[in-house]
Parts: structure tokens; C-alpha cells; sequence
């Protein structure tokens, strides 16, 4: 018996250690919403009863794994899809302990952590506070999770910078040369900045402190798991303006609010050509939106200015909404016509700004793109001009331009074959369509029958499946997520664990 205690002192995973850190952190978590729980006289053992097993199993982990003697990309990119999966399966038991099916717990827990948004529950007014925190809470971990895992645990094993380069690539932070840890806690630190003053804006407007704190916590993370069936159409026109600003604000790049917080560079926004960029498009597509809609009334001689003010509002929070992958309704756009629900389905595949927590293909990988096309069309009317793809008035390298083209070419497949899975287990070409958008997108809200005003608690357990792995997959940005599914990573998977435990059954 010693001799096996003995060879436990040769147990070295830094994957198991980190896993450690994670299952702690989340008791801790649980703690919290325990006491909310415990002060509004709601069931506490949905999420009491988790803590004792992670508290255990996070402190053996954590003190009996020693970090790894060889920690190669491998064992960085085996973390990531071990941590994913971690948080989904804690994120389930609050639901689950609550009454709420397997399969639909851990939809909510999918959607919630990957801020998509989407819902299987009917009525959501009546889930207790102390579980809407919840769900509020893993819509805004799951903004900084992706920050988290490329910007501080990936780098802290020699991997992740090229992610974070490529992340914010075209967003004007190609200078940003701080140390990757201090970027991580300035992201955090803005996050929290913003999401507080968000709330505090909340309450100055006659809103409750749990409907702000949870609102305040879904707009920042533009995860739109809004507490009330109707989202925000029921509430005041000043929250849904300051909503509006947030998640606008959620859908930027968080090293533009950094400059803007911390460095007090004051022109940081106007100076910024993606930040410029995506303020036109939401402003032109609005627009459009609106002359759209205006045509096809019949009654437009009894408006009044304040009706078109409120429309255009509307609609404008509609393509910020959708842009920004946020998924909150102030009105049903899927009564829109249908040139304008078209282009609100291109607004949702494309996103926002990269760096941000926005789901889409991203903005500026976009704007990369058509730099690319600009550049190459020069080069037709002037074969001997010597020229480069810039952003901003600085080059964009080779990794960057094919990181923007491949994940471009890769979101728009894994769209279509998302949408022919759906259509196969018996949706129409529209529904399966915005379904898989609002998968893929992290959007949450879909077209046809599953817009705002629809349910997915109906979807068939199939179609729910497989809108959790477009979730996913849409979360890590295509590619990386993909990378699972290849035989060359799990054969070095194979290779790299089978050595280490030969390594431990010798004793060294």
C-alpha cells in the first residue's frame, strides 16, 4: 500500500491541477447563490448540494497534481475542451436539482456559459430569483471564460498568444505589447466596470436590484438571458435605451474600452477605423430597415414624429441586438418584412467586433477580407505596384489574413450543415436556417416560428443536440473547436497520456 501512495507523488498534470482551480471556483460560486437563495426564503439545494463534491474533488486535484514536466499544445488544447465541458456539467445540476429534465438542464447550462442565449424553459417568470442568478451569472462567466483560457491559462504553458493576436487582429491593438497575464485582469477589470455602472443605471430607473443585477450581467456579456417571457418589450423606452448602449458597448473590442478607462485616450473609439466601421453598418442597416418598413405601411398618415422616433428605435435596437449576438426583443422582428428579416439574418452571422464577447464571424476579420479584395483589385489595375493588406494603416501578415479567411469559410459551412441537420429532423428551410444562426451566431433568438415570440421548449431532443454543439462550436470560433473531431489530435492525445502513465506505473 506505501508503495502505490509513493507513486502518487509522481501524478503530474497541470490539465487536472487547473481542473482543480476551476471546480473550486465554481463551489464558491454556488456559496453565493446559496445565500441569495437562503434571503429570499427559495430552495437552497439546487445549489448547496453540489459544493461538497467540488470542494473535494477541486482540493485533490488541486494539492495532489503537480504541474507538467512537458506540457506540449496537445495537453493545452485537451485543457480547453475538458474545461468546456467541466463548466457545462456544473452549470447543469442547478437546473437539474431544480426539477428541470437532463437534456433541457444542460441546454440552459450550454447556452448559458457559450452567451447564446437561447432557452428551453416556457415560463421563465417563474423560475425562483436565486436560479435566474444563476443563469445570469454563467451568461457573464461565459463572456470571460474565452479571455481567460487564450489570454492567461493558454499562455502561462507557451501557447495562446497567435489566438490573441489573431483575436483582435484589424481592431487597432496590434501595439498591444503588455504582458498577456496584465491584459487578462484588464479585461476583467473593464467587464466589471462596465457592468456595474450598467446596473447602477438599471436601478436609477425604478428597477429592482436582482432584475438590474441580472440584466446588468446578460448585456455586458451579450448572453440575453433576460428573467421575463416577453424579454425587455414590457419594460420602460430609458431601459431599453441604456440596454441598448451596454450591449452596443459589449460588442466592441475590450482593449478599445481599456484605452478608454484606463489609458484616458479619450479618441481611442473615433480613431479606431473597425469601431468606425461597425457604427455605420449597425446605422445603414438600421436605416434601411426602417425605409423598409415605412414602405410597406398602410397606415403611415396617422403617425406622429414620436411614432417613427419609437420605431426607429425599435429597429435599431433590433440590428444591435442581432449584432452584437445579444438576443434581446423589444418587438417581434420576425413580423418584419422580409427583405428586412433577410438582412437581419446577415447581421447575426456577421457579428461584431473581434475581441469582444460577440458571437459571428466578427467584424474585423471582415474588414481583413475586404482589405484582402481592395488590395488584390489593385493589383489587377496595377500589376507591378508593390502593395499589403492594411487595417488601420498598418500590415496585416499572411497568419492573419488566412486565420480570417478560413474561419470565414468555416463558420458559413458549419451554418449550412447546421441548417440541413435541422432540416433532415423536420424543420423548414427558414426555421432551421435561424436556428442554426442563433446556435452558431450565439445569438439565442431565431427566425420563423422560434423568434422572439416563439419557444424552442418544443424543439425535438435531436434538434436540441445538436444546437448545443453549434453552441460550442460557434463559442471557440470554428476552428479551434474543430480540432477535436481530427484523428491527428487524439492520436497525439493517445501518444502523450499513454507515456505518462507508463511513466507513473515505474515510479518516475
Amino acid at each position: 500500500m506505501a508503495h502505490y501512495l509513493g507513486r502518487l507523488k509522481n501524478l503530474h498534470s497541470t490539465t487536472f491541477k487547473v481542473l482543480g482551480m476551476v471546480e473550486l471556483m465554481f463551489a464558491f460560486l454556488l456559496v453565493l447563490i446559496s445565500v441569495i437563495a437562503l434571503v429570499e426564503d427559495e430552495p437552497v439545494e439546487p445549489f448547496i448540494l453540489p459544493v461538497i463534491p467540488l470542494v473535494v474533488l477541486g482540493l485533490i486535484q488541486y494539492f495532489l497534481f503537480k504541474e507538467s514536466r512537458n506540457f506540449r499544445n496537445v495537453n493545452g488544447l485537451m485543457l480547453v475542451g475538458l474545461a468546456w465541458a467541466l463548466i457545462f456539467i456544473i452549470g447543469t445540476f442547478p437546473y437539474l436539482l431544480s426539477g428541470i429534465s437532463p437534456l433541457d438542464s444542460l441546454f440552459e447550462s450550454v447556452s448559458g456559459f457559450t452567451t447564446t442565449g437561447a432557452t428551453v424553459i416556457r415560463d421563465i417568470e417563474s423560475m425562483p430569483i436565486s436560479l435566474q442568478v444563476w443563469r445570469s451569472l454563467t451568461a457573464w462567466i461565459g463572456g470571460l471564460v474565452v479571455i481567460l483560457i487564450f489570454m492567461y491559462l493558454l499562455p502561462m504553458f507557451g501557447m495562446g498568444r497567435s489566438f490573441f493576436r489573431n483575436e483582435l487582429e484589424g481592431s487597432g491593438s496590434s501595439d498591444y505589447s503588455v504582458r498577456i497575464n496584465k491584459a487578462a485582469k484588464s479585461f476583467v477589470s473593464v467587464y466589471a466596470i462596465l457592468t456595474a455602472i450598467n446596473m447602477i443605471l438599471l436601478i436609477l430607473c425604478n428597477m429592482g436590484f436582482y432584475e438590474a443585477l441580472c440584466l446588468g450581467l446578460n448585456t455586458i456579456s451579450t448572453g440575453g438571458l433576460i428573467g421575463r417571457n416577453d424579454s425587455l418589450m414590457g419594460y420602460s423606452v430609458y431601459v431599453q435605451v441604456i440596454t441598448l448602449v451596454f450591449m452596443f458597448m459589449g460588442g466592441v473590442n475590450f482593449y478599445l474600452h481599456y484605452r478608454a478607462l484606463y489609458l484616458r485616450n479619450k479618441a481611442v473609439y473615433r480613431s479606431n477605423s473597425e469601431f468606425r466601421s461597425l457604427s455605420l453598418w449597425f446605422a445603414l442597416i438600421s436605416i434601411t430597415i426602417f425605409a423598409m418598413m415605412l414602405l410597406n405601411m398602410d397606415n403611415r398618415a396617422g403617425m406622429s414624429f414620436e411614432d417613427y422616433v419609437l420605431l426607429f428605435k425599435d429597429v435599431l435596437f433590433t440590428t444591435v441586438s442581432l449584432g452584437t449576438s445579444s438576443g434581446f426583443a423589444v418587438v417581434d422582428y420576425v413580423t418584419f418584412p422580409s427583405q428586412c428579416v433577410i438582412l437581419l439574418m446577415v447581421v447575426a452571422f456577421i457579428g461584431a467586433s473581434a475581441g469582444s464577447t460577440s458571437g459571428g464571424v466578427k467584424f474585423g476579420r471582415l474588414w481583413i477580407i475586404f482589405a484582402f479584395v481592395k488590395n488584390a483589385m489593385s493589383k489587377t489595375l496595377y500589376p507591378n505596384a508593390v502593395t499589403t493588406v492594411k487595417v488601420d494603416g498598418k500590415p496585416i501578415d499572411d497568419n492573419a489574413l488566412l486565420s480570417a479567411l478560413s474561419i470565414f469559410i468555416m463558420y458559413f459551412i458549419t451554418l449550412i450543415v447546421g441548417s440541413i441537420i435541422i432540416m433532415i429532423l423536420g424543420h423548414d428551410l427558414v426555421d432551421a436556417l435561424g436556428l442554426s444562426i442563433s446556435a452558431v451566431s450565439n445569438l439565442g433568438l431565431g427566425f420563423g416560428n422560434y423568434g422572439p415570440s416563439g419557444t424552442m421548449a418544443d424543439l425535438d431532443p435531436m434538434v436540441k443536440i445538436v444546437m448545443m454543439a453549434l453552441m460550442w462550436i460557434g463559442r471557440l470560433e470554428i476552428m479551434l473547436a474543430l480540432v477535436f473531431i481530427t484523428p491527428e489530435f487524439w492520436r497525439e492525445v493517445w501518444s502523450n497520456y499513454r507515456s505518462t502513465f507508463r511513466g507513473i506505473r515505474r515510479g518516475r
